[in-house]
């Protein structure tokens, strides 16, 4: 039974390479707590993490809404949507990334040292992400403000 850290890169599909880690970064300022989620969720199964991992980045992520919901609605009371309110979601969806970048880190770490290349499935599917992400904080803003 072949190893699969011994298995070429170009033997490996296109499609189920996991992403840089470091490049969900700019997601989760952009996009927020959502995106960041269901990408390190698909990252972290091509990564070959486990079940309980895959479930705590999932209840981070979770987490991170319910806690950007109250944020927004404590920071401001008045009502009307400011920077008051989005600056504490962006903080929170990069907190996030932080806690799920660390569950995805070892495993990430082992796929360096095999050598093999990372996927590039990064284009339009990021502005996509990123879009639904804003609309979703937005949402979060003018709900938690009301």
């Amino acid at each position: 039974m072949p190893d699969d850290v011994l298995r070429s890169s170009a033997a490996m599909d296109p499609a189920d390479r996991p992403w840089p880690l470091l490049r969900f970064a700019y997601i989760a300022v952009l996009g927020g707590v959502l995106p960041i989620t269901w990408l390190a969720f698909v990252n972290s199964r091509r990564l070959g993490l486990s079940d309980a991992k895959r479930g705590l980045i999932v209840l981070i992520g979770l987490a991170g809404v319910v806690v950007e919901f109250f944020a927004a609605g404590l920071l401001n009371p008045g009502g009307g949507l400011s920077w008051q309110s989005l600056l504490p979601m962006r903080i929170v969806a990069v907190l996030c990334y932080y806690l799920q970048w660390r569950l995805q880190r070892p495993s990430d770490r082992v796929f360096q040292l095999s050598g093999r290349e990372y996927g590039m499935g990064f284009g339009a599917g990021n502005l996509g992400m990123v879009a639904i992400g804003v609309f979703t904080e937005l949402m979060i803003a003018v709900v938690a403000s009301s």
